[in-house]
């Protein structure tokens, strides 16, 4: 096996604060040391420059192995850390692939951060949220309380679950859309569902309600609140 740490002392350390080369020099100008066929449209290429380059699609991100430490990530509304020697022992792709995904999911969010919709626009299309029994003014104070609800999301957990939910998008989809794996996909969509019912719940305990099935990517499945 071999291990991030033992990759690190093989290939070159760049400096810290040297310009990253293009994924297109990478490949015309240099030979991978190391490459991971994660699927069929995914791959994972370390070259001996010292750099990694990672691809899901027609999105890639390119990225200093060396500068692939601590690793964070949100868990019950609270940030937790990895420290980097624990990866520093692992194999040498678990690392670079956290650290791939993360970057090409902050590049599309920041495409897509111009282009998502409002949360009033958010609140009007999920009008499935809005008892249709319920006077038009306690409907209002449904969708005010759904646009706070989306405050609580991180801005990928809302970018997704508006993808999901709104625009009616398969996960499949988004993934490609959004230059990521589907179990990302299904996992954020899995947290951001439960972060808004351990909200919603008090409002919704006892009713069952029409979502599609987070985890397994179906629609149109009962999903109990």
């Amino acid at each position: 096996m071999l291990t991030l740490q033992e990759l690190k002392k093989r290939i070159k350390e760049p400096e810290k604060n040297g310009k990253s080369p293009t994924a297109r020099y990478l490949m015309e100008q240099e030979k991978a040391v190391l490459k991971m066929e994660i699927r069929e449209e995914a791959q994972l290429l370390v070259f001996g420059s010292g750099y990694a380059l990672y691809r899901v699609g027609k999105h890639t991100t390119v990225f200093p192995v060396h500068g692939c430490g601590d690793y964070f990530y949100e868990s019950n509304g609270q940030t937790v850390c990895v420290a980097g020697a624990f990866f520093e022992q692992q194999e040498w792709y678990v690392r670079l692939l956290l650290e791939g995904e993360d970057r090409l999911m902050k590049n599309r969010e920041t495409v897509c951060r111009e282009k998502m919709v409002s949360y009033h626009a958010v609140s009007e299309e999920w009008l499935f949220l809005a008892d249709p029994e319920l006077s038009p003014l306690e409907q209002i104070v449904q969708r005010e309380n759904l646009q706070e609800w989306l405050r609580l999301l991180t801005e990928r957990q809302r970018v997704v679950v508006i993808q999901y939910f709104c625009h009616e998008k398969t996960q499949g989809e988004i993934a490609r859309e959004l230059g990521i794996a589907q179990p990302t996909v299904s996992q954020t969509i899995f947290t951001a569902l439960k972060r808004m019912r351990k909200e919603t719940e008090p409002l919704f305990h006892g009713t069952v309600k029409e979502y599609p099935m987070a985890l397994s990517g179906g629609r149109g499945m009962p999903y109990a609140w």
